[in-house]
């Protein structure tokens, strides 16, 4: 398996770790990605595999599901289900992927090992900002990381420009890899500890980031904690 490949493979299988925890009582939390709660950013994540899915099996590129309606509706009744049969469909297209064709995105055309070295970020942040949602933890492959680091400092400020990111915080180099890349996505590198659950929810009954339970939340990449 090469790289591109298979650390796009070990970031889905990160997040579906993570999928699988959440609960119905997780559902209105706020995540690291205003102004979404845990169904809108498990819709998200739902609807952009759906999106990748295609993208692989050269079909007309899918437009993103908008709007907090939209994307709890990607979410469905059943999300931790709907996310595995994405995941297993999108690992059976990759068991026989030819990383060398040309695929067409709304970017343009790339090679298929492109378009999943570009979309590994994906899964990789959207499982630590879910594992920060819910209060549980989280091992990140530490090549994904990385990897998709050295990719969002070649970009620069244009990440932000996109829409897509929130402009980065401040961070530099003794930071790890893992905070780096957190900070450079616009999220907070140090971990939020679960709170308890008897926390006020927040405006919009959408509970504040870190109200977990006694999950305790400690991101790790490789056997290192995030301190």
């Amino acid at each position: 398996m090469t790289g591109e490949l298979a650390r796009y493979v070990r970031a889905l299988e990160g997040l579906g770790g993570v999928v699988q925890q959440v609960r119905d009582e997780d559902l209105d939390r706020a995540t690291p990605c205003p102004p979404w709660a845990v169904r809108h950013l498990l819709g998200h994540i739902i609807d952009g595999q759906r999106q990748v899915l295609a993208m692989l099996c050269e079909q007309t590129p899918r437009p993103p599901a908008q709007g907090q309606v939209a994307l709890a509706r990607a979410a469905g009744a059943a999300p931790a289900a709907a996310w595995e049969q994405e995941q297993a469909q999108t690992l059976e297209t990759l068991s026989h992927i030819d990383l060398v064709s040309v695929v067409s995105t709304p970017g343009g055309q790339m090679r298929a090992g492109d378009l999943l070295r570009t979309a590994t970020i994906e899964p990789l942040l959207h499982a630590w900002d879910l594992a920060t949602a819910i209060g549980t933890a989280v091992e990140l492959d530490a090549h994904a990381v990385q990897a998709t680091l050295d990719q969002v400092r070649k970009l620069g400020d244009q990440l932000a420009a996109t829409g897509m990111f929130a402009p980065a915080k401040p961070w530099n180099r003794g930071m790890t890899p893992l905070e780096q890349l957190l900070a450079l996505t616009g999220r907070t590198p140090s971990p939020i500890r679960a709170q308890d659950q008897s926390d006020a929810k927040g405006a919009g009954g959408v509970r504040p980031v870190g109200t977990g339970d006694a999950r305790d939340f400690q991101p790790r990449i490789g056997s290192a904690r995030l301190s």
